[in-house]
């Protein structure tokens, strides 16, 4: 299950996986029009990205945190779709090339997964590394990702 949140001015957070509040089913309740279309269009975009039709996300999102986790979520969206970087590459995109484990934490707080795509981020080693949704969740959407572009992901 995905949960989406949204204000007018864009998308606003995306949980991934089943909590006892959202089984049985979505809980689509909103009062707001405008924030109502920004659900409409991140539902449809998720829909055009899990059948392999959308590479580039374009809802608006409100992307709220720390000045240097937003600095990190930013840098994300020059991952290409298909394609993997290192927690290392991250902090040196942002300036900081030694703070790797703080890009880290910043990606554990990441409020719009698949959206921002910290999924993209592995370790130098190859390995995966973590994911707010599970490592499972996070080998799925690279191979997913794998299949439409030819990712080796063989060793993940």
């Amino acid at each position: 299950m995905i949960e989406l949140s949204a204000t007018q001015r864009g998308l606003l957070s995306v949980k991934i996986g089943c909590t006892p509040k959202s089984i049985g089913g979505a809980r689509m309740r909103c009062d707001d029009n405008k924030a109502w279309e920004v659900l409409k269009s991140a539902e449809h975009e998720l829909k055009e990205y899990f059948a392999g039709r959308l590479r580039e996300f374009t809802v608006s999102l409100e992307v709220l945190g720390s000045k240097f986790d937003t600095m990190v979520w930013s840098a994300l969206r020059g991952i290409p779709y298909g394609e993997v970087r290192t927690y290392r590459w991250l902090s040196e995109q942002i300036g900081h090339p030694n703070a790797y484990r703080a890009v880290g934490g910043a990606l554990s707080r990441n409020p719009l997964p698949i959206f921002l795509p910290c999924h993209r981020v592995v370790r130098s080693d190859g390995g995966l590394g973590g994911f707010s949704a599970g490592v499972d969740v996070k080998r799925f959407l690279l191979r997913l990702e794998k299949e439409k572009v030819g990712l080796d992901l063989n060793h993940l």
